[in-house]
């Protein structure tokens, strides 16, 4: 199987993902315990769970489906790239002045906004250069019939 130009090795980078998404894990667990109770919003702790989630979600899947050479990845890489600008933009403008602020602007610039820049590149590089087609993936499991 070759790579396509620009993906050495898409078994690795899947792992990448796959464990970027994983990592996320335990801080999904610290935003539920650690997010003010007390909000203009009754359900401001949910949103930011359930937001970065959705980006846990995305990564696994962009590493399941990398891992597997699997074209679909620049859906979810797309829908990655998406959502981490999303929780960018937020965590900074939704931060207390100070401390708070400060720590928004540096997790958005070191972490989401070069996430979302790899995920966007990886999406537009597979667009252009898809993997190639293996003769399991041309079967069409709804009219496949069994002998």
């Amino acid at each position: 199987m070759t790579n396509a130009p620009g993906v050495r090795s898409p078994r690795r980078l899947g792992r990448a993902f796959a464990t970027a998404g994983l990592i996320m894990i335990p801080w999904l667990f610290y935003l539920s315990m650690s997010l003010p109770q007390k909000a203009m919003n009754s359900h401001w702790a949910l949103g930011w769970v359930g937001l970065d989630s959705g980006e846990a979600l995305a990564l696994c899947a962009t590493g399941r489906f990398l891992m597997r050479a699997d074209n679909r990845c620049t859906l979810t890489a797309t829908a990655a790239a998406a959502l981490l600008l999303a929780d960018g933009w937020f965590d900074v403008t939704a931060a207390a002045p100070g401390g708070e602020l400060a720590l928004a602007i540096v997790l958005a610039a070191c972490v989401e906004i070069p996430l979302a820049i790899v995920c966007a590149v990886l999406a537009l590089r597979l667009i252009r250069h898809p993997f190639p087609k293996s003769e399991t993936s041309l079967i069409d499991p709804l009219t496949a019939q069994s002998t």
